[in-house]
């Protein structure tokens, strides 16, 4: 809501083509959204209210070159952004089938991003406005290596806002992860997705960034006919993150697989909000959502299943579960339906508890130490999560992130 939080100054920011030009008046009008915007009511940016917006110029660090992904050990062509400006070098050397153009010289490009986006997210404006450069990474055919996008960067009174448009050619298959690792003040990546007809993206994001670090992702995605999207995200990085993605089924036939784990401990607020917009008939869309949270940490679910009054034969599926291990912890979720067509499958479902005394006190009697008895259960609790990857290179980023949290290991 304009004026309900001081805005920071970006009277100095020049944003050339009319879609960036566009996004920024809209985010000099709008600015960060306050407490009174319903889609922000859980997740408070009053932290960010003197924010000095300052994005980065230029390269900073050595270039580091495409191979293997030196954060995860698994053979990737890795394209890296510092402070959210890419690295040239993970532009040459690239696996057949992908080509890559610079998105701030291409209007056509910048404008489909923008449509892809999600509306009114001060991501999708500010990102887009602000960016400098950007990538548009083409996909033809069945492409063997996988695409890594690793996000690093130390400057922490930097905002980095990578802007990313992925466009699979009809029949095409990608397999993408993003690993978000840095410690700036503000991530706040903007990311496209669009999806042609019949074709397929595996794709995983681990959310892992520094301790004082604010993470505001806004990833749009849209799906031809019968093109698929198996997404899943972690998230146990930053102070305050919220990972927020749309998906639109443009095309009959669609799918959409769409997991996600968040895990927060001392004073860490998690946020996973989705919106699924069932525009046609005959498409799928399935959301697992599960949270770990100790100590005072905050997380919560937002999901919404639109169905459009033609969209028939729809079947949207949604459910959210916390485990909550302080009684300090909070989760909050909000799950909707918004149905306008009469042939459908749809349900939502929500539950927060604790772990199972009984269940760790008959661990504990049979010899095992308390610690061990208690991840064990955790684990048990997010393995039909997990079990939704049916990629093992993409699930091989996953596992070492969760089995350090639950080793009580840094966010980060």
């Amino acid at each position: 809501m304009p004026g309900s939080m001081m805005q920071p100054d970006l009277s100095g920011v020049t944003a050339t083509g009319g879609t960036r030009a566009a996004a920024l008046a809209r985010w000099q009008d709008n600015g960060w959204p306050g407490p009174r915007v319903e889609a922000w009511r859980y997740t408070s940016l009053a932290k960010l209210s003197d924010l000095e917006i300052a994005p980065v110029a230029s390269l900073a660090g050595s270039a580091s070159g495409p191979g293997m992904a030196a954060a995860t050990g698994i053979a990737a062509h890795v394209i890296r952004f510092e402070n959210g400006v890419v690295d040239p070098a993970g532009l040459t050397g690239l696996p057949g089938g992908v080509t890559i153009g610079d998105l701030g010289s291409d209007e056509a490009a910048t404008a489909r991003l923008a449509e892809l986006a999600p509306k009114g997210h001060p991501v999708s404006d500010l990102s887009l406005a602000v960016m400098n450069g950007g990538l548009v990474i083409d996909v033809e055919g069945t492409v063997e290596t996988p695409l890594m996008l690793l996000f690093e960067g130390d400057d922490r009174a930097a905002s980095a806002h990578p802007a990313i448009l992925v466009r699979l050619a009809a029949g095409a298959k990608l397999q993408l992860a993003e690993w978000h690792q840095s410690s700036v003040g503000l991530s706040a990546p903007l990311i496209g997705h669009d999806i042609g007809a019949g074709a397929r993206l595996e794709q995983v994001k681990v959310q892992a960034e520094g301790a004082e670090t604010t993470h505001l992702a806004a990833t749009g995605v849209a799906l031809a006919a019968g093109a698929s999207i198996h997404g899943f995200s972690l998230s146990t990085g930053g102070s305050l993150a919220r990972l927020e993605t749309h998906v639109t089924m443009q095309g009959e036939e669609a799918d959409c697989q769409l997991s996600a784990i968040y895990m927060g401990r001392g004073s860490q607020h998690q946020d996973i909000t989705t919106f699924m917009d069932h525009a046609v008939a005959n498409c799928t869309s399935n959301q697992i959502i599960r949270g770990v949270l100790d100590d005072t940490a905050r997380g919560v679910y937002q999901g919404k299943v639109h169905v459009a009054p033609d969209a028939q034969k729809t079947d949207g599926q949604q459910m959210s579960r916390a485990l909550l291990l302080s009684r300090k912890a909070e989760a909050d979720a909000k799950p909707e339906l918004e149905i306008y067509a009469d042939d459908v499958i749809c349900a939502h479902g929500a539950t927060v508890g604790e772990l199972d005394a009984t269940q760790l006190f008959y661990l504990t009697s049979r010899g095992i130490p308390y610690e061990i008895a208690r991840s064990m259960l955790i684990e048990a609790f997010l393995i039909d999560t997990i079990e939704t990857i049916e990629n093992e290179t993409l699930a091989g980023l996953l596992r070492p992130v969760a089995e350090a949290w639950l080793a009580g290991g840094e966010a980060s």
